[in-house]
């Protein structure tokens, strides 16, 4: 049975979510498209966007997606694209509040 919390990309009803950034540079795209396009749908209920910009003086491909998941789901997320060979991957998260308002607890 595929329980949804073991879907990659999916949380449990309640738990804490995070937004952020995950930039990749992907370097050899021919190579490289097809792993990266499989976990970018793999874990697509993580994607609230996305963009591609090929860097053609570089020869590399940059792709910015803005995500939304627990820490963990992001984390391997990021982290199973960065170990893709001839990729790196970065995650900048921002805090759990929403911009102008303060955290429940007070913080």
């Amino acid at each position: 049975m595929n329980d949804a919390a073991n879907t990659p990309g999916r949380h449990p009803a309640g738990a804490e979510t995070r937004m952020g950034i995950l930039a990749l540079a992907v370097k050899n795209r021919s190579e490289a498209a097809e792993a990266v396009n499989r976990l970018i749908s793999e874990y697509g209920e993580l994607v609230i966007g996305r963009i591609g910009v090929p860097y053609r003086q570089k020869g590399l491909s940059v792709i910015a997606m803005i995500v939304e998941g627990t820490t963990d789901a992001l984390g391997a997320f990021s982290g199973k694209l960065g170990m893709l060979p001839a990729v790196k991957s970065k995650m900048v998260l921002f805090d759990s509040t929403a911009p102008g308002q303060t955290d429940v607890q007070g913080s």
